[in-house]
């Protein structure tokens, strides 16, 4: 039992978090990172705001002209609007990084979700402008944050200097940047030391080692700039273009007396100008917090308040706001083949780990391993029962053959063909490797899990519903994300068949075994020959996700 229960919490973990991460962090599917042919690197900030650190580090950035990117906690951004506000005021670009400094790994989906929208709130009350851009807490994801690549520009980093730890002061912090920041580089700094795992006097020595890294980096030739002027070319979706004015126009931005003195101002250009004349003010200074250059979403200002305070501006033209979506390029074939292998390895791993063993000597089409059986009670066609703690084998097909079969296959015809074959060879040489162990004298039967289950009706098994709400849920992620990662069209392919993938419970007593492929059973293992029942070609055919067969599906 608590074997079973470890094991399901392995899973889940495995499905809806370190298997995201991977994918996320280490091929860079859906986020930025970094941009080799930039002409700037991109200084960004977690964790803030800090009322001890933050306004330091805005009087270093003031006194470099070096304009940042703070992805902020929307609880401190609640309790620190002054410092947001100065933040938009000085340039910088504000993103999102939870409202509290939470896992996502720890939060189911809606919370997420629910919690992004609460921050995202906040900071357009306090600035005007709705953030895009998000960075979660410790670069974690959860398998549903792949939905929020719609909605978000989610940034990670290609340099971090360990600066959320005191030890090592700013040497450390020196050693880790100077002479190594480069252009297109994107670098993860800290400004507040009172998360998980920080030190809260580790900001200090950041600020103190960071203007050195900028004195250093303009004597190089190198120079900073937001996350949005790093990403030339990327623009909202008009969706979202369309909902921060809207938003916009029924949320005014909290103001200062300074904001209240440049309305009044605009106002008073307005009149003086006209509608034209309003139209060419606000378009004189863009408003510094414009996601990607793509909102275009312009405040007027007064000529003496634009005179006085000197918005630094975007390096690159804002973009029209209302320009047409841009299809994001499909995840590169060579990172399929990275996250391929890694599903590969893993398959490996945990055979060894559980000791799972080919049912066939010549055929690797199935595997199995010996346990006592943990589940519903199974009432099987012959009249047998499979009750917890029977000893039953419980069956795996080989996910490599699988994935060969597939890629090599070229219609659906071929490779259920293949698939029928495979299973008619095994079945018998499996039958016969279970029933003749002495150590085995007592097997109830065999059992597995899986989503191609329709044809196994004529090889003798009986197809189950699967009652366990958890294990049925963990069953389904799981055996989808292996679905997905084997199918030659991706993940997209099977949402067009997910009605299908549902999984089930197959079993078979040990007595239905032997009546139907051993019953003349010997010491000498069956060497050639098989079992093919015709009616399981449609079957089988009906079952498989379309397209899974490759060049002909």
């Amino acid at each position: 039992m608590v074997e079973g229960i470890i094991w399901v919490v392995f899973i889940f973990y495995l499905i809806y978090t370190l298997v995201p991460t991977f994918l996320i962090r280490r091929l860079g599917y859906g986020v930025f990172k970094s941009r080799s042919d930039s002409p700037c690197a991109a200084l960004t900030f977690d964790d803030g705001p800090d009322p001890q650190y933050t306004p330091q580090l805005l009087d270093l950035l003031a006194r470099k002209g070096t304009r940042a990117t703070f992805f902020v906690l929307g609880a401190k951004a609640e309790h620190y609007p002054d410092l947001i506000r100065r933040m938009h005021e000085e340039g910088h670009l504000v993103g999102l990084h939870n409202y509290m400094h939470h896992s996502n790994a720890l939060m189911t989906p809606w919370k997420v979700r629910r919690t992004l929208e609460h921050s995202a709130d906040v900071i357009e009350r306090i600035t005007g402008i709705r953030p895009v851009h998000y960075r979660p807490p410790w670069g974690v994801f959860n398998v549903f944050d792949f939905l929020l690549i719609r909605k978000f520009r989610i940034v990670l980093w290609s340099m971090a200097a360990f600066d959320w730890r005191s030890r090592g002061g700013t040497d450390k912090i020196k050693r880790k940047l100077i002479g190594k920041v480069k252009d297109g580089a994107v670098i993860l700094l800290h400004d507040s030391g009172d998360t998980l795992g920080a030190n809260p006097d580790a900001p200090g020595y950041m600020i103190e080692a960071l203007a050195d890294v900028l004195e250093d980096a303009r004597r190089r030739g190198i120079r900073f700039a937001r996350i949005d002027e790093h990403l030339p070319g990327r623009r909202l979706p008009e969706r979202l273009v369309r909902r921060s004015a809207e938003k916009r126009t029924a949320l005014p931005a909290a103001s200062s007396p300074r904001d209240q003195a440049s309305q009044a101002a605009g106002k008073a250009a307005a009149g003086a100008h006209g509608p034209r004349g309003a139209g060419q003010a606000a378009a004189t200074v863009r408003d510094p917090q414009a996601a990607g250059g793509a909102a275009a979403l312009h405040r007027p200002r007064a000529t003496g308040e634009a005179a006085s305070v000197k918005l630094p501006q975007p390096a690159v033209e804002a973009a029209p706001a209302r320009e047409a979506p841009q299809s994001q390029p499909p995840p590169r074939e060579k990172h399929r083949g990275l996250a391929l292998r890694a599903w590969m390895l893993w398959e490996r791993l945990f055979h060894r780990l559980y000791r799972i063993q080919p049912g066939d000597s010549e055929h690797r089409f199935l595997h199995y391993r010996i346990r006592a059986y943990h589940g519903q009670e199974l009432i099987l066609e012959d009249g047998e029962i499979i009750r917890p703690g029977d000893k039953v084998a419980e069956l795996h097909l080989d996910n490599e053959w699988l994935r060969q079969a597939g890629s090599q296959s070229s219609s659906m015809m071929k490779l259920a063909v293949q698939m029928i074959r495979a299973m008619g060879n095994s079945m018998p040489r499996l039958a016969h490797r279970l029933l003749t162990d002495p150590a085995l004298a007592d097997l109830k039967g065999v059992y597995g899990i899986s989503m191609i289950h329709r044809g196994t009706k004529q090889f003798g098994f009986t197809v189950l519903p699967l009652h366990n709400r958890l294990w049925r849920w963990s069953s389904t992620l799981y055996l989808r994300v292996l679905l997905g990662m084997l199918h030659p069209g991706g993940f997209g392919r099977l949402q067009e068949n997910t009605a299908r993938l549902n999984p089930r419970i197959i079993a078979m007593s040990a007595s239905q075994m032997k009546k139907r492929y051993a019953p003349g059973l010997s010491a000498a293992e069956p060497s050639s020959g098989g079992y093919y029942p015709e009616e399981a070609y449609g079957a089988v055919l009906q079952e498989l996700p379309e397209g899974v067969a490759g060049k002909g599906g």
